[in-house]
């Protein structure tokens, strides 16, 4: 099961076990770019629009209309609905299509397919599937409502998802990029159905300028957590001597076979804030975007993982597993664990440096 943690296992699974587009949330965009009406995008291999109703109401759906195939993204919000700009076919959101000029009859095909959707710290994120398999998530045991969020930053990883996500557990990769010192070996769980979460001590002996300002500003030790949900969505704290910080990290498959990384720090609110988080997305950009330069061209090879590989090899065996877009009425709910925290209450907060 998704949730369970993974028994050693030696060889890892091939290319083909991993889906293109997994059941996972993602970033869609900023609030903000519902105000002037409806918002398209290629995201996922599709066509995808969102838009805000007269009442507030935040939907993504399809963004072709089903007569058509006419970008809704150029279409206009009327009351509950979008227009289609071409014949003003008019869709609620529950993707049904409500009404078709000097026509009282509405055909059958006439619908799209809507997606879950959560609004957060002025972001709009989505479910790729029929109905969320865990909450959006946040930082294990804290109320989303109690923090503010940075602007987001965004960098692309030259990798598949899968590779990107599986970096939480690479034990080398801890050494080798980010210049840590492991001071005691890697705890890994699984604390929630979707979830398979990394923690670690370490030692930061890197040479770096920002390596440097972190030691004096921050320690010179840190505890990491990384916990992945859904394969895609990261949650990552890393708690220093003096100092807590938090990232989380929606990754969206490319069509390419990259990964475009969106990075959002948070911090508690307070008087201090925005100058914290104009820090912490300095540091965190930065580190990330470093190593990005480092893992260009990086490729999953199965055969040439061997025993130093093992965390990874068994991360790729449990994402291998989690259900695809459409296998929600296979889900056996019945073992799942309840997820704690408030509202999307989930793992981890981040290491903005290294």
């Amino acid at each position: 099961m998704p949730g369970k943690s993974s028994t050693s296992l030696s060889q890892a699974p091939p290319t083909d076990a991993f889906p293109a587009w997994p059941a996972s949330w993602y970033l869609f965009c900023e609030s903000r770019r519902l105000r002037e009406g409806p918002f398209s995008q290629r995201i996922l291999g599709r066509q995808l629009v969102a838009f805000r109703t007269a009442s507030g109401r935040v939907a993504v759906m399809d963004g072709h209309c089903a007569h058509l195939g006419a970008d809704l993204g150029c279409g206009t919000v009327v009351g509950e609905t979008i227009q289609c700009p071409f014949h003003h076919w008019r869709y609620g959101c529950d993707g049904v299509c409500a009404a078709i000029p000097n026509c009282a009859y509405v055909p059958s095909f006439a619908r799209l397919e809507t997606y879950p959707v959560e609004e957060r710290h002025g972001y709009v994120f989505f479910f790729n599937g029929s109905e969320p398999l865990f909450p959006l998530p946040f930082f294990l045991h804290e109320d989303a409502q109690d923090f503010v969020a940075g602007k987001e930053f965004r960098y692309v990883a030259d990798c598949t998802w899968y590779m990107n996500s599986a970096h939480a557990f690479d034990r080398q990769h801890f050494a080798a990029v980010h210049d840590r010192e492991l001071l005691a070996p890697p705890t890994i769980d699984c604390p929630a159905p979707f979830a398979r979460r990394n923690s670690y001590p370490a030692k930061v002996v890197g040479h770096t300028a920002f390596d440097h300002v972190l030691r004096v500003a921050a320690g010179r030790t840190v505890k990491t957590t990384l916990t992945i949900w859904g394969g895609t969505f990261a949650v990552i704290t890393a708690d220093f001597d003096r100092v807590r910080s938090g990232f989380l990290m929606a990754m969206e498959p490319l069509e390419d076979g990259r990964t475009l990384c969106h990075g959002i720090v948070c911090t508690r609110r307070g008087l201090f804030a925005p100058l914290q988080l104009w820090v912490r997305r300095l540091f965190t950009h930065g580190y990330l975007k470093d190593e990005a330069r480092r893992l260009r061209s990086t490729r999953y090879n199965p055969q040439r993982l061997g025993r130093n590989d093992q965390d990874m090899i068994e991360f790729f065996h449990w994402v291998a597993t989690l259900p695809q877009k459409g296998d929600h009425e296979n889900i056996d709910r019945s073992s799942d664990a309840p997820v704690r925290g408030s509202g999307a209450g989930v793992v981890a907060s981040a290491a903005s440096s290294r």
